[in-house]
C-alpha cells in the first residue's frame, strides 16, 4: 500500500484503546499505628527510633557532594601554590 497523504486514517475503535490492568493486593508492610495523641513524648520517641534504623538520608549524600565541590578546587589551588613556591622562576 503506497503512502496516501490525501486522506486521513480512520478513527481507532474505543475497545482498541482500553487497557485492562489486573487488580493486586497491596502486600507491602504497613507502618505501625501511631501511639495515642495524648503522649507527644511517646510519639516523638517512636518516630526517632523508627528513623534511626532507616537507610541513609539525603543529608549524607549532600555532605559528600559538598565535600567534593569544595575539596577539589581547594586541593587544586594547594597544588598550584606548592608548585609555584618550589619552582623558582
Amino acid at each position: 500500500m503506497p503512502n496516501d497523504f490525501a486522506r486521513l486514517p480512520g478513527r481507532p475503535r474505543p475497545e482498541d484503546l482500553v487497557v485492562e490492568v489486573p487488580a493486586f493486593e497491596d502486600d507491602r508492610p504497613q507502618p505501625e499505628p501511631a501511639p495515642p495523641a495524648a503522649a507527644p513524648e511517646l510519639v516523638a520517641a517512636t518516630e526517632f527510633a523508627r528513623s534511626s534504623h532507616a537507610a541513609p538520608t539525603i543529608r549524607r549524600t549532600q555532605m559528600r557532594a559538598g565535600a567534593w565541590i569544595a575539596g577539589v578546587p581547594i586541593a587544586v589551588l594547594a597544588v598550584i601554590a606548592v608548585v609555584q613556591i618550589l619552582l623558582p622562576r
